[in-house]
């Protein structure tokens, strides 16, 4: 089938929302919207409001175009505290992962040991996935070099061996997503020392399976936001491992609540007086016409022990 359609002003594009039933009371606000935000990316704000009728979407009565754009400034300022928190946890597991081989291992356990210390995983059907050794090594080549930290510079102009850069000075260049496949590939090299990956989980008091699960899933979302895509009202694809001990919080696993769940859950460790619930809390009070629930948050869910403990 092939794509007919044409690109439309900004003043159709908003003439056709209004034959759907939306009320515009600031028309060239609207437009200006329009133009610099776009229409495809206000209309993923704008489905919740509409309902289908007689094989068509129209808005609901009463749905003004602020009530669009409220939406989406919400999804940005959840956006930027999730990137907050996501930070924290990427700092973490980093810092962790990095200490522990660099410990056991020497700062340069990735280049002296990689075949030892990083080998394959469990891939799609249970075929077993070796770890790309020769895409990290050029990753990290490249973020060394174009980093503009000084650190990574003085490396680079004061030692020729090795080629590449210590442990905890390319904990500070590689991406989240990297350093979750480095603990998905983590495994024990010599038996005289501890099985790496778990000794990682146990530093977060969870559970190896969460662990590779909740960096896989949190490294997606922290790429979506990095990309402004939309997380507000979002159906996530990849599901979180259940945390057993808070197994009611895990009943809409594709929800972003079940994601600020994980966070907290592994953000706790880090620092005791996590002030993500505060967050989350104040910036759903500042926009109470926009319900929790859409985002699969509970009712009452800030009174719950997960988020007072």
């Amino acid at each position: 089938m092939k794509y007919t359609k044409q690109a439309l002003s900004e003043a159709q594009l908003l003439a056709r929302w209004r034959d759907k039933g939306l009320i515009i009371k600031d028309e060239p606000a609207a437009l200006n919207a329009l133009q610099f935000v776009g229409y495809f990316r206000l209309r993923g704000y704008a489905l919740s409001l509409m309902t289908a009728a007689n094989g068509q979407r129209m808005f609901r009565p009463g749905v003004t175009f602020d009530d669009i754009i409220r939406r989406y400034d919400f999804d940005r300022e959840l956006r930027r505290i999730t990137l907050g928190q996501l930070e924290r946890i990427e700092v973490a597991i980093r810092t962790v992962i990095s200490n522990h081989m660099s410990l056991h291992y020497g700062p340069f356990w990735y280049i002296n040991h990689p075949q030892q210390v990083l080998g394959q995983a469990p891939g799609p059907r249970g075929k077993p996935v070796p770890f790309q050794i020769g895409k990290l090594l050029a990753d990290i080549e490249r973020d060394t070099h174009r980093s503009k930290d000084l650190f990574a510079q003085h490396y680079y102009a004061k030692y020729t061996d090795p080629l590449l850069p210590p442990s905890w000075l390319v904990a500070e260049c590689i991406t989240f997503r990297q350093w979750s496949n480095i603990y998905e590939h983590l495994q024990k090299a010599d038996p005289q020392q501890p099985n790496p990956k778990k000794e990682v989980a146990r530093t977060f008091g969870l559970s190896v399976p969460l662990v590779g699960s909740w960096l896989h899933v949190l490294s997606i979302l922290r790429n979506t936001c990095a990309h402004h895509g939309r997380i507000w009202n979002r159906r996530f694809v990849l599901t979180p491992e259940t945390y057993q001990q808070a197994q009611s919080h895990f009943a809409d696993p594709r929800s972003y609540y079940c994601l600020a769940v994980v966070m907290r859950l592994f953000t706790k460790p880090v620092d005791m007086n996590d002030e993500w619930p505060i967050r989350l809390s104040d910036l759903l009070k500042a926009y109470p016409d926009i319900p929790p629930q859409e985002m699969g948050f509970p009712n009452n869910w800030d009174s719950d022990d997960l988020w007072n403990s």
